[in-house]
């Protein structure tokens, strides 16, 4: 009857509301990539020497990442530009920094794509700062989230460094017995 034709037409003209939604979206998404992508390149020339014994000015990059992280939230660009400010910040002995920058990407990319890198990164910025039990804590938190990662490997052996540093010797030989076990056909 009408109600039944009357409940299809609903149903389609919310199905293309909703495919005009996703489309515009996915429009918009792009456009952000495009534009944080466009920063980045320009970070990246930041860094690199235009010819020998010309000056890089790894300030500059740090501000455009920083700018990409903040302006560009859920790209891929943002998710790499916190991984290189973090590096940059702890390349130039800003351990706080550093951690805020690494603890940053974990808290806003928890099952991001360089999750490991932001663990070690904020693992090893904690022990530069002395901070040896938060770095334990960083990457016993890490481990359980990582296991298929390719890089676990990595925050196994530096939570065992991380051990030995604090004078674990138990600890530290326990995690090296799972880094033999779990990577045994690995150069891990």
């Amino acid at each position: 009857g009408q109600g039944h034709k009357t409940l299809i037409g609903v149903i389609l003209v919310g199905a293309l509301v909703a495919a005009a939604a996703a489309g515009a979206y996915g429009w918009y998404q792009e456009r952000q990539e495009r534009a944080a992508q466009t920063l980045f390149v320009k970070a990246q020339a930041a860094l690199v020497a235009v010819k020998q014994g010309a000056p890089v000015n790894p300030e500059e990059a740090k501000k455009v990442y920083a700018e990409i992280a903040d302006g560009y939230p859920g790209t891929v660009s943002a998710e790499e530009s916190l991984i290189r400010l973090g590096n940059l910040q702890y390349d130039g002995g800003k351990t706080v920094e550093a951690i805020a920058t690494f603890g940053r990407y974990l808290t806003t990319y928890p099952r991001g794509r360089f999750r490991v890198m932001a663990g070690v990164g904020k693992a090893y910025a904690e022990e530069a700062a002395g901070n040896l039990p938060a770095a334990e804590k960083t990457l016993s938190d890490l481990l359980p989230t990582v296991a298929d990662d390719p890089l676990a490997g990595e925050a196994y052996s530096s939570l065992a460094h991380v051990y030995e540093v604090m004078k674990k010797p138990e600890e530290a030989l326990r995690v090296y017995g799972q880094i033999a076990e779990r990577f045994a056909q690995t150069h891990w």
